[in-house]
């Protein structure tokens, strides 16, 4: 059976829209948290319970202080600024890299991707950055993924190893800008002292004291993993807080309560899809929300399209569906169940308590077959289904 959750739609400042938001999401995950902070000034930002606090920046910009010995896995998008060193890798990660390369050709296409994305990463005998998407990229390919069987045991050590690797050390504490679409994280009674004129989203795990993120995750410095689109459209997609995944075929949730991901989404990529409320993982069922960013921050060029989403909350009936315009700050809580498609939107969606591993199903076949194209899907979607029948979640 479907949650009794139904999507939501509203914006971060207007006080009645966002409380139903937050009501709903505190309902359904009882340890989270949901709030709007402002800074204006100097301030600080903290964990108002004690636990692990993700704060995303939809409005304006400012500075967020970090130390000397700060550890950041980012630099693997633009260079971080020159008081930060990579640090080295260890000779042991080093040699499974070398590994990697030297088989690379016994990789299948779709590994190889992925691989290459992590190999690229290595910087005259230092890594940079952070590959734990990549290991969720691989849980989804079908294995073998290498003909050759060292290569595989190499690429299955690899999911041991993603927050030990890819760090680069400030040596002098200084002030650093933050912008929209940024993301800093707090724990227990760690705080950041923060300057300037913005807004943050915010999401604090009341119960877990301890993230497996860095501070900082700022877009510039994060690697864009876009593809390439001939149509006027500007391709993103950058991943502050993604999923973390310990070993291949990974059940339940692990540390996961919440992922980010800043997306430019054009309507010819976007895909139909839905959540269902039991993940055929375990673990509890995954929650999404839009949190609508201004692409003129970034100089992102959308050709004056009109950013919107498609909502399908009845699953039984493909006839009916909403479609809402969307803006710079607006909301939208995509409970598990409900059918869902951006279109031509920049955004930072988060998802509740993460982007769970095969745990999306593509629907856009269905809505033309159910509905005889009555209902708007994507024809470039159609070859993308995870499950043979949509009725098998009903």
């Amino acid at each position: 059976m479907f949650m009794e959750s139904t999507a939501l739609t509203g914006s971060v400042e207007d006080p009645v829209s966002f409380a139903a938001i937050k009501e709903q999401l505190e309902v359904a995950y009882p340890g989270l948290t949901l709030s709007v902070v402002e800074v204006n000034g100097d301030g600080e930002l903290h964990a108002r319970h004690g636990g692990a606090r993700v704060f995303w920046i939809y409005r304006g910009e400012g500075e967020a202080y970090l130390p000397a010995g700060y550890r950041t896995q980012e630099g693997d998008g633009a260079e971080l600024p020159g008081e930060y060193l990579i640090e080295p890798a260890s000779a042991a990660f080093r040699d499974m890299l070398n590994q990697l390369e030297a088989g690379f050709d016994s990789l299948s296409a779709e590994a190889a991707a992925q691989v290459r994305l992590i190999l690229d990463r290595r910087r005259n005998g230092k890594f940079v950055g952070d590959f734990s998407a990549q290991l969720w990229a691989l849980d989804h390919i079908a294995r073998p993924w290498s003909a050759d069987a060292r290569v595989e045991k190499t690429l299955e050590r690899l999911f041991l190893l993603p927050g030990e690797h890819g760090y680069s050390v400030k040596q002098t504490g200084s002030y650093e800008r933050v912008m929209t679409g940024d993301q800093l994280v707090v724990r227990g009674a760690e705080d950041i002292a923060v300057r300037g004129d913005f807004a943050c989203l915010s999401i604090e795990k009341t119960d877990q004291g301890a993230s497996h993120i860095s501070t900082a995750r700022r877009l510039r410095y994060l690697i864009d993993t876009a593809g390439g689109c001939s149509f006027e459209f500007d391709p993103v997609r950058r991943l502050p807080l993604t999923w973390r995944i310990d070993h291949p075929g990974q059940r339940g949730d692990g540390v996961n309560f919440v992922n980010a991901h800043v997306v430019n989404i054009p309507e010819e990529l976007s895909s139909t899809h839905f959540h269902p409320p039991r993940p055929p993982r375990g673990g509890l069922p995954q929650t999404e929300m839009y949190l609508v960013l201004d692409p003129g921050d970034y100089g992102i060029v959308n050709k004056d399209r009109e950013a919107a989403i498609l909502l399908f909350p009845d699953l039984r009936d493909l006839y009916s569906y909403e479609r809402h315009a969307l803006a710079p700050g607006d909301l939208v809580l995509i409970p598990p169940g409900v059918g869902h498609r951006g279109l031509d939107v920049f955004v930072n969606v988060l998802t509740i308590p993460g982007f769970k591993p095969h745990n999306e199903v593509y629907i856009d076949q269905d809505i033309r077959d159910l509905t005889g194209g009555a209902a708007p899907y994507n024809e470039a979607g159609l070859a993308r289904k995870n499950y043979d029948r949509l009725e098998d979640f009903l």
